[in-house]
């Protein structure tokens, strides 16, 4: 599946944009209005957002996403590995990357997203990648509504 790159710029600094982005049990309070699946996070793990962090996505459709936080570099980097599952087979498994660069009171975020279906769902390849672009360019304008108002 092809890879999805967005960028773009955020009227902030850097660490209030990677505060954002890593906060991720407060998602539901800035995701849900900007995505057409995204429902709540809840963590998994106990203590503070970092390497080996896990959580779960609920998503309309019957779609759970389970995450980990697969790389953590603050204030430049987080990675998230996601398994999306409907009545527990997995649809796909997604990495999605977010990596920063200040310039001065302005943060360029780079974000990627690489979905790989699994099993059968492999032949619906091309609906998930539309599906997958679409969220994950809902969710970078919802990242720069929600910083800059």
């Amino acid at each position: 599946m092809k890879k999805i790159a967005i960028s773009f710029d955020v009227e902030k600094p850097i660490d209030i944009v990677f505060r954002l982005i890593s906060d991720i049990p407060n998602y539901s309070n800035w995701v849900p209005d900007n995505s057409n699946f995204f429902i709540g996070t809840k963590m998994t793990s106990e203590g503070a957002i970092g390497l080996g962090a896990t959580y779960v996505d609920r998503l309309r459709g019957f779609v759970t996403s389970y995450g980990e936080v697969v790389r953590y570099n603050p204030p430049d980097e987080i990675e998230l590995l996601e398994q999306k599952t409907f009545y527990g087979i997995r649809l796909f498994e997604a990495n999605f990357c977010y990596r920063l660069k200040a310039f001065q009171e302005i943060t360029e975020v780079s974000h990627e997203a690489n979905a790989r279906p699994c099993g059968v769902f492999k032949a619906l390849s091309p609906i998930i990648s539309i599906i997958v672009n679409s969220e994950r360019n809902l969710t970078c304008k919802a990242i720069k509504s929600e910083l800059e108002g």
